[in-house]
């Protein structure tokens, strides 16, 4: 990886794991109230399918990721598409998902917490949330161009899967406050 271009962007497929991991097992995300994507530094988007269950064994992810980059597509043995991947830009896949408001969670945004940021996505209506994968660094200018706000949801450098599991706590709170989930999941969805 040393020699690759951005090399401190690359060889961590186990961010992802551990971050899918979080915002795949919430209630969000089992009452088909959150979309997963994740868009990789080579321009593919993964789009995950509602209800997914990744594998928790690191090893068996790894293969299934293996398996999708080999065949873009993996599918349930009923024939349901579980994950699909495509070539897009970061702005394609902003493109696709029409989010009312894209909000970024990096180190260098501005100082809020959880709590804050997940009201402002909520005021906003449908927004999406914006999550670096990567070990170390920031959001390349391709990506900072099409976010809105970008927030620090804590004076240390949290991990990922640690941010993401925040701001979806933060979220489901917020949508347990009154609202009907069945009658609202067309209406109110995030994507992340």
């Amino acid at each position: 990886m040393k020699r690759l271009p951005v090399n401190w962007k690359r060889g961590r497929p186990d961010i992802v794991h551990f971050t899918l991991m979080e915002a795949l097992f919430t209630p969000l995300f089992m009452n088909m109230m959150l979309k997963v994507y994740v868009h990789t530094i080579n321009d593919k988007i993964i789009t995950i399918a509602d209800n997914l269950r990744i594998p928790k064994s690191y090893f068996r992810f790894e293969r299934l990721m293996a398996s999708l980059f080999r065949d873009n597509l993996i599918k349930s043995n009923e024939g349901t598409i579980l994950m699909e991947m495509s070539d897009g830009t970061f702005a394609d896949l902003v493109d696709t998902i029409k989010p009312d408001m894209v909000i970024g969670l990096s180190t260098v945004g501005v100082q809020s917490n959880a709590q804050k940021v997940a009201e402002s996505a909520q005021s906003a209506g449908h927004s999406s949330f914006v999550v670096g994968g990567f070990a170390k660094g920031h959001f390349s200018e391709s990506v900072t161009t099409y976010l809105g706000p970008t927030y620090s949801i804590s004076n240390i450098a949290l991990e990922a899967h640690v941010v993401v599991a925040r701001i979806l706590y933060e979220c489901e709170k917020l949508f347990e406050k009154g609202i009907d989930y069945e009658g609202d999941k067309k209406r109110r969805q995030i994507r992340a």
